[in-house]
């Protein structure tokens, strides 16, 4: 019998990312809190979309993606931004929720 593999999605930091449309969801999803990044606004380079304003939001994770109550937010003018402050709150409110 023929094994299966399991695709392992995008990974960032041993943490899953997951992009529906617009938006990307980042953490484990059996854990309490999860960061959601709402891709704003985005412009061409080299018929490439790069994102140049992102949405950041700390919340609940409720098992309905987007439905939590949200915690925390700011916006960023770029992804990486965005993912380097949104993975530090969701690090530091983990801790906090002990």
């Amino acid at each position: 019998m023929a094994t299966v593999k399991k695709k392992k999605g995008l990974m960032y930091k041993g943490k899953p990312l997951l992009r529906c449309g617009n938006r990307i969801y980042y953490g484990n999803l059996e854990d309490k809190l999860i960061l959601a990044l709402d891709i704003v606004e985005s412009s061409k380079k080299q018929d490439v979309d790069v994102s140049t304003k992102v949405k950041v939001q700390i919340m609940d994770n409720t098992g309905e993606l987007g439905k939590g109550q949200v915690y925390r937010k700011c916006e960023r003018e770029n992804l990486y931004k965005a993912i380097d402050i949104g993975e530090w709150w969701l690090q530091d409110a983990m801790k906090m929720m002990g």
